[in-house]
């Protein structure tokens, strides 16, 4: 019987933009402890990926974070209600922020955050630490 805690976090990625996706799951795939088992791209396909894989964290990327995000997040956790979201958010803005926290957001990150960083908040939220901070200046 394998360790549980030995196997790696699975990971799904869903993003508007194929390009931000490309980059994560090749950083994501290099990682020994996470393992990318989803890029979603669409609506469609979020639903789809999270039916099928219910990952240990979501990382979610829209280009434009507003309001729909929130309602992203929870339909999201309808589908895998045992997934941790990671959004990358490119404005600052803390209504949208609790908001999203609200609708079940484990971390927030900034857009200008390092792989490393994002990489980062992902193994804080597998382990249940609500991640929120920016590259440019850290809550702790």
């Amino acid at each position: 019987m394998q360790n549980v805690s030995a196997l790696p976090t699975r990971v799904v990625v869903v993003d508007d933009h194929i390009m931000v996706s490309e980059i994560m799951a090749l950083s994501i795939s290099k990682e020994r402890d996470l393992t990318l088992v989803g890029i979603a791209n669409t609506d469609r396909d979020v639903a789809e990926v999270l039916q099928r894989e219910h990952p240990d964290v979501i990382l979610l990327n829209y280009r434009k974070p507003d309001r729909g995000c929130v309602n992203i997040i929870r339909a999201m956790l309808e589908e895998s209600p045992t997934s941790r979201v990671v959004m990358l958010s490119g404005n600052g803005d803390d209504d949208l922020l609790r908001e999203a926290v609200d609708a079940g957001c484990t971390g927030i990150i900034g857009k200008d955050c390092s792989i490393a960083e994002i990489l980062g908040a992902i193994r804080r939220a597998a382990r249940g630490d609500l991640v929120v901070g920016s590259g440019s200046h850290h809550h702790s």
